[in-house]
């Protein structure tokens, strides 16, 4: 494991610390889509979520350019049984994450936007 998978491997422990069990599955996913770290508390492949999340920004990011934007930042999908997928760009990454049913959103959020910041430089 090299020193940078390392520190995104700490990053995304210390998210699922720090959001106090509203996160069953939070994974590190490469611009190329491989899956870099993850840590789930239910089943799931990383090589598919992985796909699926460049899927989802790839399609995202097309929208965007349709409307002259210039890319996005993070993603939030409500699914039906009350969880959010949650998807962020983090320097050369996505961090994605799936809350719990009725997650306290606000607190999620929080969280992700205070360890994903542009001012913690670790990685």
């Amino acid at each position: 494991m090299t020193i940078v998978q390392q520190k995104l491997r700490s990053l995304m422990e210390d998210i699922m610390i720090g959001c106090r069990g509203w996160i069953e599955a939070i994974i590190i996913v490469s611009e190329d889509g491989s899956p870099i770290a993850y840590s789930a508390n239910i089943d799931l492949e990383p090589d598919y979520v992985a796909a699926a999340t460049l899927s989802i920004a790839g399609v995202t990011s097309s929208v965007l350019e349709l409307l002259n934007s210039r890319g996005f930042d993070r993603i939030d999908i409500r699914l039906k049984e009350g969880r959010y997928l949650l998807l962020r760009s983090y320097k050369s990454y996505y961090v994605v994450a799936l809350t719990k049913p009725n997650p306290n959103l606000g607190f999620v959020n929080l969280v992700l936007d205070t360890y994903l910041s542009s001012r913690n430089e670790d990685v």
